[in-house]
């Protein structure tokens, strides 16, 4: 590909980190609707959105459509809020990537991010060495990714969407297939 310069997340997206519940005796909370990270999954964000406790409003950084989400401990996959109706925040295991429109498509960011195994070196720097891996804003800020023309951002991201979609429908069929063949497999012994 030409024309691909390398940048660090740091220099051309923005990294938010989740919000934290606050709760303090005597006030009563503000209740958020909530991104949390079992909701993260290779189908995008999946299942009801959970809630976050606040003292208040002030000072949160709500989801914008285009934002890219990532878990904070076992980053496995990276998803696009694209729900620009619905007021949400991040919870605090989740990490907000809102990259500069500018410079980077937040669906061409979601495929480098999955398929270029960014996420596992990303967490493999962590120096954990137990099952749970964790990252942080900084090793986020600092992960290199290529960055080609606009353009051509916009014709990746919208391939990784296809094949994304793709492989939701492929899922689809394989379980609606194993149940038909064990529904036979039952009928065969009434």
């Amino acid at each position: 590909m030409k024309n691909v310069s390398k940048k660090t997340l740091g220099e051309c997206a923005e990294i938010l980190p989740g919000v934290l519940e606050q709760k303090k005796a005597g006030i009563e909370p503000v209740i958020l609707n909530a991104v949390l990270p079992n909701q993260l999954t290779a189908a995008g964000i999946v299942g009801e959105y959970g809630t976050v406790q606040r003292i208040s409003e002030t000072r949160i950084e709500f989801l914008k459509a285009g934002d890219v989400l990532i878990k904070r401990l076992n980053p496995d996959c990276a998803v696009v809020f694209t729900d620009e109706n619905f007021k949400a925040v991040a919870s605090a295991n989740v990490f907000v990537i809102r990259p500069d429109a500018g410079v980077l498509d937040p669906f061409y960011l979601a495929f480098i991010l999955e398929n270029s195994k960014a996420l596992n070196r990303i967490s493999q720097r962590s120096g954990i060495g137990t099952a749970v891996s964790a990252v942080t804003v900084t090793q986020i800020e600092n992960c290199e990714i290529p960055v080609p023309s606009l353009e051509q951002q916009l014709k990746i991201g919208s391939l990784w969407q296809c094949a994304r979609k793709r492989t939701v429908l492929l899922e689809k069929m394989i379980s609606e297939n194993n149940r038909l063949l064990r529904s036979i497999s039952e009928n065969l012994y009434q």
